[in-house]
Protein backbone atom coordinates (compact mmCIF):
# COMPACT_ATOMS: atom_id res chain seq x y z
CA UNK A 1 0.00 0.00 0.00
CA UNK A 2 1.48 3.49 -0.88
CA UNK A 3 1.75 6.37 0.88
CA UNK A 4 -1.32 7.91 -1.13
CA UNK A 5 -3.55 5.65 -0.49
CA UNK A 6 -2.97 5.20 3.13
CA UNK A 7 -3.69 8.82 3.36
CA UNK A 8 -6.84 8.31 1.34
CA UNK A 9 -8.20 5.78 4.36
CA UNK A 10 -7.04 8.10 6.84
CA UNK A 11 -9.06 10.90 5.91
CA UNK A 12 -11.92 8.68 4.97
CA UNK A 13 -11.67 7.28 8.95
CA UNK A 14 -11.64 11.04 9.62
CA UNK A 15 -14.46 12.21 7.41
CA UNK A 16 -16.61 8.68 8.74
CA UNK A 17 -16.06 9.47 12.30
CA UNK A 18 -16.63 13.34 12.10
CA UNK A 19 -19.87 12.47 10.23
CA UNK A 20 -20.87 9.72 13.23
CA UNK A 21 -20.27 12.09 15.97
CA UNK A 22 -21.92 14.87 14.06
CA UNK A 23 -24.54 12.59 13.55
CA UNK A 24 -24.88 11.18 17.22
CA UNK A 25 -24.85 15.11 18.30
CA UNK A 26 -27.69 15.81 15.85
CA UNK A 27 -29.62 12.90 16.93
CA UNK A 28 -29.85 14.39 20.49
CA UNK A 29 -31.29 17.82 19.18
CA UNK A 30 -33.42 16.06 16.63
CA UNK A 31 -37.53 15.54 17.05
CA UNK A 32 -36.50 11.86 19.22
CA UNK A 33 -35.60 13.98 22.05
CA UNK A 34 -38.26 15.13 24.71
CA UNK A 35 -39.64 19.03 25.45
CA UNK A 36 -39.28 17.97 28.94
CA UNK A 37 -39.70 15.30 31.18
CA UNK A 38 -41.03 14.11 34.67
CA UNK A 39 -39.63 11.70 36.91
CA UNK A 40 -39.84 10.44 40.10
CA UNK A 41 -43.55 11.20 40.04
CA UNK A 42 -46.78 9.28 41.46
CA UNK A 43 -48.48 9.81 38.43
CA UNK A 44 -52.15 8.90 38.51
CA UNK A 45 -52.67 8.95 34.74
CA UNK A 46 -55.97 8.66 34.90
CA UNK A 47 -56.67 6.05 31.82
CA UNK A 48 -59.03 3.41 31.24
CA UNK A 49 -57.53 1.19 34.27
CA UNK A 50 -56.81 4.37 36.01
CA UNK A 51 -53.16 3.05 36.33
CA UNK A 52 -49.94 5.00 38.11
CA UNK A 53 -46.30 5.60 36.83
CA UNK A 54 -43.21 7.13 37.71
CA UNK A 55 -42.52 9.52 34.63
CA UNK A 56 -43.53 10.62 31.74
CA UNK A 57 -42.35 13.01 28.35
CA UNK A 58 -43.67 15.52 26.27
CA UNK A 59 -42.67 16.94 23.04
CA UNK A 60 -44.46 19.14 20.94
CA UNK A 61 -47.20 20.22 23.69
CA UNK A 62 -48.08 15.95 23.53
CA UNK A 63 -46.90 13.48 26.06
CA UNK A 64 -44.60 10.68 24.01
CA UNK A 65 -44.19 8.37 26.90
CA UNK A 66 -45.80 7.55 30.20
CA UNK A 67 -43.88 4.52 32.40
CA UNK A 68 -40.92 4.20 34.67
CA UNK A 69 -37.90 6.85 34.68
CA UNK A 70 -36.18 3.89 32.76
CA UNK A 71 -38.73 3.96 30.00
CA UNK A 72 -37.96 8.11 29.87
CA UNK A 73 -34.53 7.94 29.82
CA UNK A 74 -34.03 7.65 26.44
CA UNK A 75 -36.09 11.48 25.72
CA UNK A 76 -33.32 13.55 27.76
CA UNK A 77 -31.15 15.44 25.72
CA UNK A 78 -29.15 18.71 26.22
CA UNK A 79 -32.17 20.64 26.03
CA UNK A 80 -34.64 19.06 27.56
CA UNK A 81 -36.04 20.62 31.07
CA UNK A 82 -36.20 17.72 33.67
CA UNK A 83 -38.65 18.51 36.67
CA UNK A 84 -37.95 15.85 39.95
CA UNK A 85 -41.65 15.45 41.48
CA UNK A 86 -40.00 14.06 44.16
CA UNK A 87 -42.33 11.68 44.65
CA UNK A 88 -45.20 14.31 44.81
CA UNK A 89 -48.90 13.45 43.00
CA UNK A 90 -49.13 14.41 39.34
CA UNK A 91 -52.52 14.43 37.93
CA UNK A 92 -54.09 15.39 34.65
CA UNK A 93 -54.57 18.93 34.04
CA UNK A 94 -57.88 19.83 35.73
CA UNK A 95 -61.02 20.88 33.01
CA UNK A 96 -63.18 23.35 34.79
CA UNK A 97 -66.03 22.68 32.90
CA UNK A 98 -68.30 25.13 33.54
CA UNK A 99 -67.25 28.92 33.86
CA UNK A 100 -68.22 32.43 33.01
CA UNK A 101 -64.60 33.92 32.71
CA UNK A 102 -65.47 36.87 30.58
CA UNK A 103 -68.46 37.91 32.60
CA UNK A 104 -66.24 37.40 35.94
CA UNK A 105 -63.23 39.45 34.34
CA UNK A 106 -65.58 42.37 33.27
CA UNK A 107 -67.41 42.66 36.44
CA UNK A 108 -64.15 42.54 38.65
CA UNK A 109 -62.59 45.84 36.41
CA UNK A 110 -66.05 47.69 36.97
CA UNK A 111 -66.66 45.86 41.07
CA UNK A 112 -64.32 43.48 42.90
CA UNK A 113 -66.76 41.05 44.16
CA UNK A 114 -67.57 41.30 47.60
CA UNK A 115 -69.76 38.73 49.42
CA UNK A 116 -71.90 40.58 51.97
CA UNK A 117 -73.46 37.91 54.32
CA UNK A 118 -76.43 39.59 56.23
CA UNK A 119 -78.58 42.68 56.29
CA UNK A 120 -75.98 44.56 58.76
CA UNK A 121 -72.94 43.99 56.15
CA UNK A 122 -74.98 44.87 53.16
CA UNK A 123 -76.04 48.34 55.07
CA UNK A 124 -72.26 48.90 56.20
CA UNK A 125 -70.94 48.13 53.16
CA UNK A 126 -73.47 50.80 51.80
CA UNK A 127 -72.53 53.62 54.45
CA UNK A 128 -69.06 53.59 53.37
CA UNK A 129 -69.68 54.05 49.58
CA UNK A 130 -72.09 56.84 50.81
CA UNK A 131 -68.87 58.20 52.59
CA UNK A 132 -66.49 58.40 49.33
CA UNK A 133 -69.64 59.42 47.07
CA UNK A 134 -71.04 63.12 46.44
CA UNK A 135 -74.77 63.20 47.41
CA UNK A 136 -77.28 62.14 44.65
CA UNK A 137 -74.72 59.73 43.02
CA UNK A 138 -76.44 56.67 42.43
CA UNK A 139 -75.10 53.32 44.05
CA UNK A 140 -75.62 49.50 43.23
CA UNK A 141 -75.43 47.27 46.23
CA UNK A 142 -73.35 44.00 45.03
CA UNK A 143 -75.15 40.72 44.45
CA UNK A 144 -75.61 38.71 47.21
CA UNK A 145 -78.18 35.77 46.82
CA UNK A 146 -81.01 35.65 49.71
CA UNK A 147 -79.62 32.08 50.28
CA UNK A 148 -76.56 33.49 51.84
CA UNK A 149 -77.81 36.46 53.91
CA UNK A 150 -78.00 34.77 57.52
CA UNK A 151 -81.46 36.71 57.65
CA UNK A 152 -82.57 34.66 54.49
CA UNK A 153 -84.17 37.31 52.70
CA UNK A 154 -83.04 40.69 50.62
CA UNK A 155 -82.89 43.96 52.15
CA UNK A 156 -85.75 46.56 53.00
CA UNK A 157 -86.26 49.62 51.14
CA UNK A 158 -85.90 51.16 55.05
CA UNK A 159 -82.88 49.39 55.85
CA UNK A 160 -81.46 51.10 52.71
CA UNK A 161 -82.81 54.66 54.29
CA UNK A 162 -81.03 53.93 57.14
CA UNK A 163 -77.67 53.57 55.29
CA UNK A 164 -77.95 56.13 52.47
CA UNK A 165 -80.30 59.00 53.31
CA UNK A 166 -78.96 61.17 50.54
CA UNK A 167 -77.65 58.92 48.04
CA UNK A 168 -80.47 56.83 45.05
CA UNK A 169 -79.34 52.91 46.39
CA UNK A 170 -80.30 50.16 44.70
CA UNK A 171 -80.75 46.17 46.06
CA UNK A 172 -80.87 43.93 42.24
CA UNK A 173 -81.40 40.53 42.73
CA UNK A 174 -81.58 38.66 39.30
CA UNK A 175 -81.54 35.63 37.82
CA UNK A 176 -82.02 35.22 33.97
CA UNK A 177 -85.44 37.60 32.83
CA UNK A 178 -86.38 36.85 36.56
CA UNK A 179 -85.44 40.59 38.40
CA UNK A 180 -86.95 42.26 41.82
CA UNK A 181 -85.05 45.37 42.60
CA UNK A 182 -84.91 46.90 45.91
CA UNK A 183 -84.79 51.24 45.93
CA UNK A 184 -84.74 53.18 48.90
CA UNK A 185 -86.75 56.52 49.44
CA UNK A 186 -83.75 58.76 47.34
CA UNK A 187 -83.83 56.29 44.19
CA UNK A 188 -87.27 56.55 44.21
CA UNK A 189 -87.32 60.39 43.85
CA UNK A 190 -84.53 60.44 41.62
CA UNK A 191 -86.32 58.43 39.43
CA UNK A 192 -89.77 60.12 39.53
CA UNK A 193 -91.46 56.46 40.61
CA UNK A 194 -94.91 57.26 42.02
CA UNK A 195 -97.98 55.39 42.69
CA UNK A 196 -99.29 56.82 38.84
CA UNK A 197 -95.81 55.07 37.12
CA UNK A 198 -96.75 52.59 34.87
CA UNK A 199 -94.40 49.64 34.99
CA UNK A 200 -93.41 47.43 31.88
CA UNK A 201 -95.50 44.90 30.10
CA UNK A 202 -94.55 41.41 32.80
CA UNK A 203 -93.49 44.06 35.44
CA UNK A 204 -94.88 45.11 39.10
CA UNK A 205 -94.55 47.28 41.54
CA UNK A 206 -95.25 46.67 45.12
CA UNK A 207 -97.62 49.14 47.48
CA UNK A 208 -98.53 49.55 50.59
CA UNK A 209 -101.68 49.55 52.25
CA UNK A 210 -102.11 53.50 51.53
CA UNK A 211 -101.74 52.35 47.93
CA UNK A 212 -97.77 54.12 47.53
CA UNK A 213 -95.07 52.01 46.38
CA UNK A 214 -92.84 50.37 48.54
CA UNK A 215 -89.53 50.57 46.83
CA UNK A 216 -89.98 46.81 45.60
CA UNK A 217 -90.24 46.51 42.26
CA UNK A 218 -90.28 43.31 39.84
CA UNK A 219 -89.34 43.12 36.21
CA UNK A 220 -89.42 46.13 36.06
CA UNK A 221 -85.80 47.64 35.34
CA UNK A 222 -86.35 50.19 32.75
CA UNK A 223 -87.51 52.57 35.27
CA UNK A 224 -84.34 52.83 36.52
CA UNK A 225 -81.77 51.43 33.74
CA UNK A 226 -81.01 55.21 32.61
CA UNK A 227 -79.40 55.97 36.71
CA UNK A 228 -77.32 52.03 36.50
CA UNK A 229 -75.59 52.06 33.70
CA UNK A 230 -72.49 50.04 33.98
CA UNK A 231 -69.21 51.63 33.41
CA UNK A 232 -67.44 51.13 30.07
CA UNK A 233 -64.30 48.50 30.19
CA UNK A 234 -61.50 49.35 27.51
CA UNK A 235 -61.11 46.24 25.58
CA UNK A 236 -57.64 45.85 26.54
CA UNK A 237 -58.49 46.23 30.71
CA UNK A 238 -60.80 43.17 29.89
CA UNK A 239 -58.31 41.43 28.37
CA UNK A 240 -55.79 41.91 31.36
CA UNK A 241 -58.31 40.77 33.43
CA UNK A 242 -59.11 38.15 31.75
CA UNK A 243 -55.64 36.87 31.17
CA UNK A 244 -55.25 37.60 34.92
CA UNK A 245 -58.09 35.63 36.00
CA UNK A 246 -57.11 32.51 33.96
CA UNK A 247 -53.61 32.57 35.32
CA UNK A 248 -55.23 32.22 39.01
CA UNK A 249 -57.37 28.94 37.51
CA UNK A 250 -53.67 27.94 36.76
CA UNK A 251 -53.03 28.03 40.32
CA UNK A 252 -55.44 25.59 41.68
CA UNK A 253 -54.50 23.17 38.56
CA UNK A 254 -56.98 23.96 36.10
CA UNK A 255 -55.50 23.67 32.41
CA UNK A 256 -58.78 24.13 30.49
CA UNK A 257 -62.28 25.74 30.62
CA UNK A 258 -65.54 25.38 28.87
CA UNK A 259 -67.06 29.33 29.00
CA UNK A 260 -70.99 28.98 28.97
CA UNK A 261 -73.38 31.58 28.00
CA UNK A 262 -70.84 32.88 25.34
CA UNK A 263 -70.78 34.85 22.45
CA UNK A 264 -68.79 34.76 18.94
CA UNK A 265 -67.49 38.32 21.12
CA UNK A 266 -65.93 35.98 24.30
CA UNK A 267 -64.36 33.54 21.48
CA UNK A 268 -62.27 36.52 19.92
CA UNK A 269 -61.30 37.69 23.10
CA UNK A 270 -60.18 34.48 24.12
CA UNK A 271 -58.11 33.96 20.60
CA UNK A 272 -56.53 37.43 20.65
CA UNK A 273 -55.15 36.55 24.56
CA UNK A 274 -53.62 33.31 22.37
CA UNK A 275 -52.24 35.50 19.61
CA UNK A 276 -50.51 37.86 21.57
CA UNK A 277 -49.27 34.98 23.52
CA UNK A 278 -50.90 35.67 26.71
CA UNK A 279 -53.09 32.81 27.12
CA UNK A 280 -52.22 29.95 29.62
CA UNK A 281 -55.48 28.03 29.56
CA UNK A 282 -56.94 26.19 27.21
CA UNK A 283 -60.91 26.99 26.27
CA UNK A 284 -63.86 25.88 24.40
CA UNK A 285 -66.54 28.56 24.38
CA UNK A 286 -70.07 27.97 24.29
CA UNK A 287 -72.35 29.81 22.29
CA UNK A 288 -75.49 31.30 23.81
CA UNK A 289 -78.24 31.08 21.04
CA UNK A 290 -81.48 33.63 21.15
CA UNK A 291 -83.90 33.36 18.58
CA UNK A 292 -87.27 34.25 18.23
CA UNK A 293 -88.66 30.44 18.43
CA UNK A 294 -89.46 29.66 15.34
CA UNK A 295 -87.21 27.18 13.29
CA UNK A 296 -87.17 29.78 10.24
CA UNK A 297 -85.17 32.26 12.95
CA UNK A 298 -83.04 30.09 14.74
CA UNK A 299 -81.64 29.01 11.25
CA UNK A 300 -81.45 31.88 10.42
CA UNK A 301 -79.64 32.93 13.67
CA UNK A 302 -77.35 29.64 13.13
CA UNK A 303 -76.34 30.33 9.88
CA UNK A 304 -75.47 34.52 10.74
CA UNK A 305 -73.20 33.19 12.98
CA UNK A 306 -69.40 34.28 12.15
CA UNK A 307 -68.58 31.01 14.01
CA UNK A 308 -68.88 27.12 13.60
CA UNK A 309 -68.80 24.12 15.60
CA UNK A 310 -65.23 23.45 16.24
CA UNK A 311 -63.40 25.87 14.68
CA UNK A 312 -60.10 26.87 16.17
CA UNK A 313 -57.77 24.64 17.82
CA UNK A 314 -56.45 23.24 20.92
CA UNK A 315 -56.28 26.04 22.64
CA UNK A 316 -59.36 27.85 21.72
CA UNK A 317 -62.56 26.62 19.72
CA UNK A 318 -65.83 26.82 19.79
CA UNK A 319 -68.09 23.96 21.58
CA UNK A 320 -72.11 23.81 21.61
CA UNK A 321 -74.76 26.31 21.25
CA UNK A 322 -76.14 26.65 24.33
CA UNK A 323 -79.93 27.57 25.30
CA UNK A 324 -81.46 28.31 29.09
CA UNK A 325 -84.78 25.98 29.49
CA UNK A 326 -85.60 27.01 33.32
CA UNK A 327 -84.39 29.09 36.04
CA UNK A 328 -82.86 28.46 39.32
CA UNK A 329 -83.21 26.68 42.31
CA UNK A 330 -82.10 29.36 44.76
CA UNK A 331 -84.78 31.72 42.79
CA UNK A 332 -87.42 29.35 43.35
CA UNK A 333 -87.96 29.42 39.34
CA UNK A 334 -86.76 25.84 38.68
CA UNK A 335 -89.03 23.64 36.63
CA UNK A 336 -90.21 20.92 39.52
CA UNK A 337 -92.31 17.48 39.61
CA UNK A 338 -93.77 18.46 42.81
CA UNK A 339 -94.80 22.01 44.31
CA UNK A 340 -92.25 23.95 46.17
CA UNK A 341 -94.57 24.11 49.00
CA UNK A 342 -95.53 26.26 52.34
CA UNK A 343 -91.92 27.13 53.39
CA UNK A 344 -90.67 27.73 49.84
CA UNK A 345 -93.55 30.04 49.18
CA UNK A 346 -92.70 31.66 52.04
CA UNK A 347 -88.74 32.06 51.45
CA UNK A 348 -89.12 33.06 47.56
CA UNK A 349 -92.21 35.18 48.21
CA UNK A 350 -94.89 33.13 46.29
CA UNK A 351 -98.21 33.40 46.62
CA UNK A 352 -98.87 29.69 45.87
CA UNK A 353 -97.27 27.07 47.53
CA UNK A 354 -98.55 24.75 44.38
CA UNK A 355 -95.85 26.94 42.31
CA UNK A 356 -93.94 24.34 40.30
CA UNK A 357 -91.95 27.04 38.73
CA UNK A 358 -92.32 26.33 34.87
CA UNK A 359 -90.28 26.71 31.45
CA UNK A 360 -88.86 29.76 30.19
CA UNK A 361 -89.68 29.01 26.81
CA UNK A 362 -92.51 27.08 25.27
CA UNK A 363 -92.55 23.62 24.04
CA UNK A 364 -92.89 24.47 20.93
CA UNK A 365 -89.69 26.97 20.78
CA UNK A 366 -87.90 24.27 22.88
CA UNK A 367 -88.59 21.66 20.03
CA UNK A 368 -87.63 23.98 17.28
CA UNK A 369 -84.16 25.01 18.98
CA UNK A 370 -83.08 22.02 19.98
CA UNK A 371 -84.73 20.53 16.33
CA UNK A 372 -82.96 23.29 14.64
CA UNK A 373 -79.27 23.27 16.18
CA UNK A 374 -79.31 19.41 16.03
CA UNK A 375 -80.14 19.32 12.23
CA UNK A 376 -77.40 21.73 11.62
CA UNK A 377 -75.21 19.37 13.60
CA UNK A 378 -74.42 21.18 16.66
CA UNK A 379 -74.24 19.85 19.82
CA UNK A 380 -76.55 21.10 22.27
CA UNK A 381 -75.85 22.66 25.53
CA UNK A 382 -79.38 23.05 27.83
CA UNK A 383 -79.43 24.84 30.91
CA UNK A 384 -82.11 22.87 33.20
CA UNK A 385 -82.53 23.18 36.53
CA UNK A 386 -85.35 21.14 38.03
CA UNK A 387 -86.39 17.56 37.35
CA UNK A 388 -89.17 18.41 35.50
CA UNK A 389 -87.81 20.83 33.29
CA UNK A 390 -84.82 17.76 32.82
CA UNK A 391 -88.09 15.41 31.68
CA UNK A 392 -89.26 18.05 29.27
CA UNK A 393 -85.79 18.73 27.60
CA UNK A 394 -85.39 14.48 27.47
CA UNK A 395 -88.80 14.37 25.60
CA UNK A 396 -87.03 16.60 22.97
CA UNK A 397 -84.16 14.92 22.93
CA UNK A 398 -85.80 11.35 22.57
CA UNK A 399 -87.73 12.11 19.75
CA UNK A 400 -84.64 13.87 17.74
CA UNK A 401 -83.97 10.29 17.89
CA UNK A 402 -86.51 9.77 15.44
CA UNK A 403 -86.51 12.97 13.35
CA UNK A 404 -82.69 13.31 13.20
CA UNK A 405 -80.87 9.55 12.95
CA UNK A 406 -77.47 10.16 14.71
CA UNK A 407 -78.43 13.17 16.73
CA UNK A 408 -77.51 11.37 20.21
CA UNK A 409 -73.71 11.20 18.71
CA UNK A 410 -73.75 14.59 18.84
CA UNK A 411 -73.45 14.50 22.83
CA UNK A 412 -76.30 16.98 23.79
CA UNK A 413 -75.73 17.96 27.82
CA UNK A 414 -77.58 18.86 30.52
CA UNK A 415 -76.33 21.87 32.66
CA UNK A 416 -77.17 21.83 36.18
CA UNK A 417 -79.92 18.90 36.38
CA UNK A 418 -79.84 19.29 40.47
CA UNK A 419 -82.83 16.96 40.90
CA UNK A 420 -81.59 13.87 39.61
CA UNK A 421 -84.19 10.44 39.94
CA UNK A 422 -83.48 7.22 38.48
CA UNK A 423 -86.03 6.93 36.04
CA UNK A 424 -84.20 10.04 34.21
CA UNK A 425 -80.62 8.81 35.05
CA UNK A 426 -81.92 6.04 32.69
CA UNK A 427 -83.10 7.92 30.49
CA UNK A 428 -79.66 10.14 30.24
CA UNK A 429 -78.05 7.38 29.82
CA UNK A 430 -79.41 6.26 26.86
CA UNK A 431 -79.92 8.84 24.97
CA UNK A 432 -76.26 9.75 25.48
CA UNK A 433 -76.53 13.26 27.21
CA UNK A 434 -73.89 14.43 29.39
CA UNK A 435 -74.44 16.58 32.95
CA UNK A 436 -72.69 19.44 33.75
CA UNK A 437 -73.12 19.84 37.20
CA UNK A 438 -71.92 22.01 40.36
CA UNK A 439 -71.34 20.88 44.09
CA UNK A 440 -70.16 24.24 44.89
CA UNK A 441 -74.37 25.06 44.79
CA UNK A 442 -74.79 22.33 47.42
CA UNK A 443 -71.84 23.54 49.40
CA UNK A 444 -72.44 27.51 49.99
CA UNK A 445 -76.51 26.99 49.98
CA UNK A 446 -77.57 23.56 51.19
CA UNK A 447 -77.85 24.95 54.43
CA UNK A 448 -80.09 27.67 53.62
CA UNK A 449 -81.72 25.80 50.98
CA UNK A 450 -82.43 22.49 53.29
CA UNK A 451 -85.13 24.82 55.76
CA UNK A 452 -86.91 25.67 52.06
CA UNK A 453 -86.71 22.31 49.96
CA UNK A 454 -87.36 19.90 52.93
CA UNK A 455 -85.33 16.61 53.73
CA UNK A 456 -86.32 14.95 50.40
CA UNK A 457 -85.27 16.96 47.80
CA UNK A 458 -82.45 18.56 49.65
CA UNK A 459 -81.06 15.06 49.73
CA UNK A 460 -81.16 14.14 46.18
CA UNK A 461 -79.98 18.07 45.72
CA UNK A 462 -76.90 17.16 43.14
CA UNK A 463 -77.46 13.62 43.55
CA UNK A 464 -74.24 12.45 41.87
CA UNK A 465 -74.68 8.76 42.76
CA UNK A 466 -78.23 8.77 40.72
CA UNK A 467 -76.12 9.56 37.97
CA UNK A 468 -73.25 7.46 38.78
CA UNK A 469 -75.08 4.35 39.06
CA UNK A 470 -76.48 4.50 35.65
CA UNK A 471 -73.37 5.20 34.06
CA UNK A 472 -74.09 8.88 33.22
CA UNK A 473 -70.81 10.93 31.84
CA UNK A 474 -70.76 13.66 34.92
CA UNK A 475 -69.00 17.06 34.45
CA UNK A 476 -68.17 18.43 37.69
CA UNK A 477 -67.20 21.79 37.84
CA UNK A 478 -68.02 25.45 39.70
CA UNK A 479 -70.03 27.59 37.84
CA UNK A 480 -67.63 30.25 38.37
CA UNK A 481 -69.03 33.43 37.38
CA UNK A 482 -68.42 36.41 39.82
CA UNK A 483 -64.72 37.14 41.91
CA UNK A 484 -61.46 35.96 41.92
CA UNK A 485 -60.91 34.66 44.90
CA UNK A 486 -60.53 30.54 44.46
CA UNK A 487 -62.76 29.99 47.79
CA UNK A 488 -64.38 33.29 48.08
CA UNK A 489 -66.47 33.74 44.85
CA UNK A 490 -69.83 33.87 44.43
CA UNK A 491 -69.50 30.07 43.43
CA UNK A 492 -65.86 29.36 44.56
CA UNK A 493 -64.17 27.75 42.03
CA UNK A 494 -61.06 25.70 43.55
CA UNK A 495 -61.75 22.33 42.08
CA UNK A 496 -60.25 21.01 45.09
CA UNK A 497 -63.26 21.99 47.09
CA UNK A 498 -65.72 21.28 44.42
CA UNK A 499 -64.17 17.40 44.74
CA UNK A 500 -64.21 17.71 48.63
CA UNK A 501 -67.90 18.54 48.73
CA UNK A 502 -68.76 15.82 45.78
CA UNK A 503 -67.07 12.98 48.11
CA UNK A 504 -68.11 14.45 51.53
CA UNK A 505 -71.26 16.03 50.76
CA UNK A 506 -70.25 18.37 53.62
CA UNK A 507 -71.98 22.06 53.05
CA UNK A 508 -70.32 24.67 54.23
CA UNK A 509 -72.06 24.78 57.41
CA UNK A 510 -70.48 20.78 58.02
CA UNK A 511 -73.96 19.55 57.52
CA UNK A 512 -74.71 16.36 55.06
CA UNK A 513 -77.79 15.65 53.45
CA UNK A 514 -78.19 12.65 51.25
CA UNK A 515 -74.89 10.96 52.36
CA UNK A 516 -75.29 8.01 50.31
CA UNK A 517 -74.36 10.37 47.10
CA UNK A 518 -71.00 10.58 48.09
CA UNK A 519 -68.70 9.46 45.57
CA UNK A 520 -65.10 8.07 45.87
CA UNK A 521 -61.73 10.27 45.31
CA UNK A 522 -61.32 8.26 41.82
CA UNK A 523 -65.05 9.32 40.44
CA UNK A 524 -64.04 12.68 41.20
CA UNK A 525 -61.16 13.16 39.32
CA UNK A 526 -62.51 11.37 36.93
CA UNK A 527 -65.43 13.91 36.73
CA UNK A 528 -62.70 16.88 36.27
CA UNK A 529 -60.23 15.14 33.78
CA UNK A 530 -61.40 12.48 31.65
CA UNK A 531 -65.32 12.76 32.05
CA UNK A 532 -65.52 16.63 31.42
CA UNK A 533 -63.13 16.13 28.08
CA UNK A 534 -65.92 13.54 27.03
CA UNK A 535 -68.61 16.49 27.16
CA UNK A 536 -66.75 17.96 24.24
CA UNK A 537 -65.08 15.42 22.70
CA UNK A 538 -61.62 15.75 23.85
CA UNK A 539 -61.22 12.46 25.41
CA UNK A 540 -58.61 11.55 23.05
CA UNK A 541 -56.52 14.78 23.28
CA UNK A 542 -57.16 15.43 27.25
CA UNK A 543 -58.34 14.40 30.42
CA UNK A 544 -55.51 11.80 31.21
CA UNK A 545 -51.82 11.07 30.87
CA UNK A 546 -51.28 9.17 27.90
CA UNK A 547 -49.48 8.84 25.06
CA UNK A 548 -50.77 11.10 22.17
CA UNK A 549 -52.35 12.93 24.14
CA UNK A 550 -51.86 16.91 25.62
CA UNK A 551 -49.58 17.40 27.93
CA UNK A 552 -51.14 19.12 30.67
CA UNK A 553 -50.93 18.00 34.30
CA UNK A 554 -50.38 19.25 37.99
CA UNK A 555 -47.99 18.61 40.68
CA UNK A 556 -49.75 18.51 44.01
CA UNK A 557 -48.90 19.69 47.31
CA UNK A 558 -51.04 16.21 49.28
CA UNK A 559 -51.98 12.79 47.62
CA UNK A 560 -55.42 13.27 46.53
CA UNK A 561 -56.48 10.26 47.10
CA UNK A 562 -54.20 9.24 50.57
CA UNK A 563 -54.69 12.51 52.49
CA UNK A 564 -57.42 13.05 54.98
CA UNK A 565 -60.64 13.94 54.37
CA UNK A 566 -60.92 17.29 55.15
CA UNK A 567 -57.52 18.00 53.50
CA UNK A 568 -58.65 17.61 49.90
CA UNK A 569 -59.80 21.17 49.75
CA UNK A 570 -56.48 22.78 51.66
CA UNK A 571 -54.92 20.78 48.17
CA UNK A 572 -53.23 23.56 46.11
CA UNK A 573 -51.21 22.96 42.33
CA UNK A 574 -47.44 23.22 43.08
CA UNK A 575 -46.91 23.26 39.56
CA UNK A 576 -49.25 23.19 36.26
CA UNK A 577 -48.21 22.80 33.02
CA UNK A 578 -49.77 23.27 29.46
CA UNK A 579 -48.57 21.66 26.55
CA UNK A 580 -45.50 20.79 28.08
CA UNK A 581 -44.94 24.56 28.98
CA UNK A 582 -44.84 25.77 33.05
CA UNK A 583 -47.59 28.43 33.38
CA UNK A 584 -47.47 28.71 37.15
CA UNK A 585 -44.65 27.58 40.12
CA UNK A 586 -45.86 27.84 43.77
CA UNK A 587 -43.10 29.76 45.55
CA UNK A 588 -40.80 27.93 47.18
CA UNK A 589 -41.03 24.71 44.78
CA UNK A 590 -37.50 23.16 43.97
CA UNK A 591 -38.09 20.42 42.50
CA UNK A 592 -36.61 21.09 38.22
CA UNK A 593 -33.65 19.82 37.97
CA UNK A 594 -33.16 22.58 34.71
Amino acid sequence: MNALMQLRIWIGIIVIGTLSVSCAASSEDDSTMADLVLLNGNVITVDGDFSYAEAFAIRDEEFIAVGSNEDVQDYIGNQTSIIDADGKTVIPGLIESHVQATAAARNEAVQPFLQLGSISEIQEWLQNEVQNRPAGEWIRLPRADVTRIREGRIPYPEELDAAAPEHPAVFIWQFADQQTQVLNSAAMEAAGITSQTSVPEGGRMYLDEDGEPTGVLENSGELTEEYLSIPEVSQEEHLFKLEELLGLYNKVGITSVYERNGSPEAYQLFNQLKQDGRLTTRVMVTINLSSDGTLEGTERVIRSMPLRYRDGDDWVHVGPLMIRADGGILYGTAFMQEPYGVDAAAFYGFEDPNNRGSLLIGDDELWNLLFTGHRMNWPMAVHVTGDAGVDAVLDVFDSLRESIPGSSDLRPTLIHAYFPNPEAAERVAELGVGVDTQTAWYYKDGDALSNVLGSERIEKFIGLRTWKDASVNIALNSDHMQGFDPNRSLNPYNPFLTMYTAITRKTEGGQVFGQHHQISREDAIRMMTIDAAWLNFEEERKGSIETGKLGDFAILSEDFLTCEEEKIREIHSQLTVVGGNIVYEAPGFTSRQR
